[in-house]
């Protein structure tokens, strides 16, 4: 993982990433999680928030992978909300978020299920 892009990520975004969020982005390398999930590594950020307009139509939470199926996963920006939601590519507005779990680390631990 780059600091360099982490920093730029957060420059770009105008908010500072969760610490949580940083600490699992210094060991991870963008890869498939689970059977399922593509989670982003920090040089894919940026481009991926740019490509699917997260800051205009999601403004408070950062895509950070997809689930190969039209659906974004989407985390919260608040220092304090540890959530993950998945949202359709195609809507992406809080309304049409979907749980998928309260917990970014017990998501991980159960290899990112999204069904």
């Amino acid at each position: 993982m780059s600091q360099q892009a982490v920093e730029a990520f957060q420059e770009w975004l105008g908010h500072a990433l969760p610490a949580h969020y940083v600490a699992f982005l210094r060991d991870w390398d963008e890869d498939m999680r689970g059977e399922q999930v593509f989670l982003y590594g920090a040089e894919s950020l940026m481009e991926r928030n740019e490509t699917y307009e997260t800051r205009q139509f999601c403004p408070g939470f950062i895509t950070i992978g997809d689930d190969g199926g039209g659906r974004a996963v989407m985390l919260a920006l608040d220092e304090d909300e540890r959530a993950v939601y998945l949202v359709g590519h195609g809507s992406m507005q809080r309304d049409d978020f979907e749980l998928a779990a309260e917990d970014f680390h017990a998501w991980l631990a159960a290899d990112c299920p999204v069904d």
